[in-house]
């Protein structure tokens, strides 16, 4: 009998993919009865209870016998590193104002959380990021990934990321810094910031993962994100990312004809014809996002049954940020369902 450090069982039910990349349709592995073996940070051996106690001695033991247990949930999409609130924002929202027309009012939207996250101390700032992952990992979140974008000004954003990587080193949860370009300042001439965060890319380097930018109406255009993909992808060392098709279709989506993207987010107004062309390109992942989707009181949805038809596989996050405050991602997998007409399989 081989010696293990943890055994979890008898479980009532182990729900796991059985390949990944998962893609809808996809077996998946259901045991009921099932057992887990864990020696030091490895999961060495599943299978049937019976036969996982058979097999292995641990020094410990986690009884599940009422319990469901899946793989650790991933959120890939999250802007955690904020200060300051905009609660009052919902009742513009209530009384039928758009988020862009918010986020054009000076002071308004993204601007204000700026304002507060800039005026933050960096030990305000890590205090209320170290709070906001512990909390993610109470609700099976043990990956997620964590955005800059409130810092506007390159070193600001730098300044951020130093912060997120410092603070990983201390969460309960793996995490993944991203340099987000976010917004345009409303006090520079945009070829100009365009510029500055291109010159700051090599700062970045050791402290990001992805380079992602906001491309849509109200925030970058095309041909300015396109500068800063290609920036990017000239220097190596970045996966890219993109919000794109979130508030209008403005041809973002098509820049998955020019670059690897890793991840096209949001993508409510995505037209049903680029799911072939991100299903073309090949290792791009669809990140849907339904808190936003209830948060924005949008009647938008992104072409779900396309994607799939496409073979785009999908992904959810929780878009955490002051205009959608959810960490569960077991809400978001609820959501899901009743948002998007996702089934429980295809969010497994």
């Amino acid at each position: 009998m081989g010696k293990v450090s943890l055994l979890i069982g008898p479980i009532k039910q182990l729900v796991t993919a059985k390949s990944m990349p998962w893609r809808y349709g996809d077996p998946i592995l259901i045991i009921e009865d099932a057992g887990i073996a864990v020696d030091g940070d490895k999961i060495i051996d599943v299978g049937s209870w019976s036969s996982i106690s058979r097999k292995y001695e641990g020094k410990c033991r986690i009884l599940a016998e009422e319990s469901l247990v899946t793989a650790g949930l991933v959120d890939p999409h999250t802007h955690l590193l904020f200060a300051g609130s905009r609660e009052d924002e919902l009742e513009l929202k209530l009384e039928g104002v758009p988020y862009e027309e918010i986020l054009r009012r000076g002071g308004g939207g993204i601007y204000r959380t700026v304002s507060a996250t800039v005026g933050a101390t960096d030990e305000e700032l890590r205090r209320i990021l170290l709070s906001r992952l512990f909390e993610v990992a109470k609700y099976g979140t043990t990956t997620i990934e964590v955005k800059s974008g409130y810092g506007i000004d390159p070193n600001q954003e730098i300044r951020l990321l130093r912060i997120i990587n410092g603070s990983a080193a201390n969460a309960p949860v793996d995490v993944v810094p991203t340099y987000l370009i976010h917004v345009p300042p409303r006090d520079m001439d945009r070829k100009e910031y365009v510029n500055a965060i291109i010159g700051s890319l090599d700062y970045a380097k050791d402290l990001a993962r992805f380079i992602d930018v906001f491309c849509d109406e109200g925030a970058f255009t095309v041909q300015e994100t396109r500068d800063i993909l290609r920036e990017a992808s000239r220097r190596g060392g970045f996966g890219l990312r993109l919000h794109a098709d979130e508030i209008a279709y403005i041809g973002c989506s098509d820049l998955v004809k020019e670059f690897n993207i890793t991840s096209l987010d949001h993508l409510l107004n995505l037209p049903e014809q680029n799911t072939k062309l991100i299903a073309e390109r090949g290792g791009s992942v669809a990140t849907l996002l339904p808190v936003t989707v209830l948060s924005l009181m949008s009647s938008k949805r992104p072409p779900v049954k396309a994607l799939r038809s496409a073979g785009v596989p999908m992904a959810l996050g929780t878009d955490f940020s002051p205009n959608s405050w959810s960490l569960n991602m077991q809400y978001v997998m609820e959501l899901a369902t009743y948002l998007l007409g996702m089934t429980p399989p295809s969010k497994s």
